[in-house]
């Protein structure tokens, strides 16, 4: 009876099929088999699995219904890669059937999620409180997608972090000190399955040239006191600001006492003897007398001016010339007074200059005077006992007219020397032509692009001029982009000037900004800071203070000045000139005597290369020196 039950169960299999597969290496991969109903039908079935080799241990069912309905299973724990082989058999009672077709099944190998990679973008430099953006776009998943992104600061003055959980960060770079600051950021993304990766990124931050966090027009790279509005500059570096200190030269004697018997209060000065009497200015100090007086001494006559009112108009840089000098005492002839006002009773000095090497012929600086004006001057000696001749008579004259002097369109550059419209010597993206506050050239010598500037509050620069370097008198370097001469106005109240001076080609590391003038010759303006590009130069300029050519606190500053430096040449980014020719002068007029000549050669080291930069500025009301006195 049971032999023939069980010859008579079969398994009709219509198809074992992998229903649900499962990678999890924890629990390993699952397979679900299905078959037909046996016919008759069983008191349930039994389903048997080997591995490739071995034999079916029929003792042992993998699994096992008590259900004749259940034609399907699904099985779990199978080890990812291994071959099964599976039989079903149906059973009723002790009776069993025989095997149905085999099947076999081979769990794939679960897939290995691989890391995303993250990429934080290039390392970035850039100026202080520019708007900086984090870009971590390259990163990618090769086998997913990234679910999200992560931005973190590291290190570095803290900052604030907008779209921190983007793929873009942004923030504004901080406020930082003249030596810069590395900020660090991290970028962490994630992808799909959980996996992540972390990429760095630095931002260097420099110090911008028109940054001013005091607000008192000093940008913070120029200004020794960058969060005092009253403090920029410390001669003496003693820690107190010259505003504040009572003695900028740290030499005993006050900078009053100084000032009112003409000494220098900038530089120490206490062991000599202006009126060579022998007792020193610091003992004339402390006795309170005047330091620059010989008792007995006789003063020079008074200078005697040949051409009083000549009749043509003159250039805008004429002679002044005097007759002989002459001493009853026989002193020597130590300095000479010139002056030239506006006014024929010197109430507003336009220069008022002191000088030890043009005694009897002074030639009047590149554009301190304007165009189609009256202008009043005189002279007085001054002898090696300090005696102080009367001031000569008041001479004048009248300069040329504005289209002799080669402007015909009054925009304040030479009509020779005006660049194509599409220039944009600053680089800022905008053509200069577009900008209200930025006057670009060619220069005369040299092939470049010159753009001047102001970088500071209640500035308005109204010309600019590229001239020969054959003007300056001493020809010991050579000036690679010869002379460059600006003209500035401060509102009322402004006294100091910040200006930007940017030009197309980039100067060498070696660069340094120098001043010139003929009684010092040529130094190193230490006011003067260079961008990390080499492409622009700043400087501060201070109305009556070290290299004011016409030598008064009047609102007018003339600071012929070189950039120096040894490399023989420089990399321009650039076409040299943007349109037509250029020419060196201005037209018109001559001088009262003679015409001052410059070398016909240029001496010096063969290696020297300089950019001469002829500041000026003109102010209409106060000045440093009167702002100094308020503040003490």
């Amino acid at each position: 009876m049971k032999a023939t039950l069980r010859s008579t169960f079969t398994i009709l299999f219509r198809t074992i099929a992998t229903l649900l597969f499962s990678a999890t290496l924890a629990l390993g991969a699952n397979v679900t088999l299905q078959w037909d109903a046996n016919d008759p039908e069983p008191e349930g079935y039994r389903v048997f699995a080997r591995e490739s080799g071995a034999s079916y241990n029929y003792a042992n069912p993998i699994w096992e219904s008590d259900a004749a309905s259940e034609t399907t299973c699904t099985l779990i724990g199978l080890t990812e890669g291994t071959t099964y082989y599976f039989v079903v058999r149906a059973y009723e009672g002790d009776l069993e059937s025989a095997d149905s077709e085999e099947v076999s099944y081979t769990p794939a190998a679960a897939a290995v999620n691989q890391a995303p990679v993250a990429e934080a973008g290039g390392s970035q430099s850039v100026y202080e409180e520019a708007a900086i953006t984090l870009d971590g776009s390259a990163s990618s998943d090769a086998d997913g997608s990234i679910a999200s992104y992560l931005w973190a600061q590291t290190g570095g003055t803290a900052v604030a972090l907008s779209g921190a959980a983007t793929v873009q960060a942004s923030f504004t770079a901080p406020i930082v000190d003249l030596a810069g600051e590395t900020l660090t950021f991290s970028l962490t993304v994630t992808d799909d399955e959980g996996e992540s990766d972390t990429d760095t990124v630095t931002v260097s931050v420099l110090k911008s040239s028109s940054t001013d966090v005091d607000g008192d027009n000093v940008p913070d790279v120029l200004d020794l006191f960058p969060n005092d509005p009253a403090e920029w500059a410390d001669n003496d570096g003693d820690g107190i600001g010259d505003n504040a200190d009572t003695d900028d030269d740290n030499d005993g004697m006050s900078d009053t006492w100084e000032e009112n018997y003409g000494l220098d209060p900038l530089t120490d000065d206490a062991d000599l003897d202006a009126d060579g009497d022998g007792v020193t200015n610091l003992d004339e100090y402390s006795a309170d007398s005047d330091p620059t007086t010989v008792p007995g001494n006789t003063a020079p006559d008074a200078p005697t001016i040949e051409e009083v009112s000549p009749a043509e108009t003159v250039s805008l840089t004429p002679v002044l010339v005097t007759a002989a000098y002459f001493d009853a005492d026989n002193d020597a002839h130590f300095k000479s007074q010139w002056q030239i006002s506006t006014d024929s009773d010197f109430a507003t000095l336009i220069l008022d200059k002191t000088s030890k090497v043009q005694l009897t012929a002074y030639e009047v600086g590149k554009m301190v005077l304007d165009v189609d004006t009256v202008y009043y001057w005189r002279v007085r000696f001054i002898d090696t006992d300090n005696g102080v001749s009367e001031w000569s008579e008041t001479a004048t004259f009248t300069t040329i007219a504005p289209e002799t002097a080669g402007d015909a369109d009054l925009d304040g550059i030479p009509d020779s020397q005006e660049v194509d419209a599409a220039a944009d010597v600053n680089e800022d993206g905008v053509a200069d032509s577009l900008e209200g506050d930025i006057m670009s050239l060619n220069t005369v010598e040299g092939q470049t692009m010159v753009g001047v500037e102001p970088s500071s509050d209640g500035i308005t620069l109204v010309s600019v001029e590229s001239i020969a370097s054959d003007t300056i008198s001493d020809p010991s370097v050579k000036m690679g982009f010869g002379l460059i001469g600006f003209r500035l106005y401060l509102a009322d109240g402004v006294t100091t000037a910040t200006v930007k001076i940017s030009f197309n080609t980039r100067v060498p590391a070696d660069a340094q900004l120098y001043k010139y003038t003929e009684e010092n010759g040529w130094q190193v303006y230490a006011n003067a800071v260079f961008a990390a590009n080499r492409k622009s130069v700043t400087l501060l300029l201070e109305d009556g203070g070290a290299g004011d050519e016409d030598g008064v606190v009047n609102g007018v500053i003339v600071d012929p000045s070189g950039i120096s430096y040894t490399t023989e040449s420089t990399e321009s980014d650039s076409a040299a000139l943007s349109t037509g020719a250029s020419s060196s002068g201005s037209g018109g007029g001559g001088c009262f005597i003679g015409t001052a000549t410059g070398p016909n050669t240029v001496s010096g080291p063969a290696a020297w290369m300089s950019m001469i930069l002829l500041g000026m500025g003109f102010a209409l009301a106060a000045t440093v020196k009167a702002a100094k006195a308020d503040l003490k």
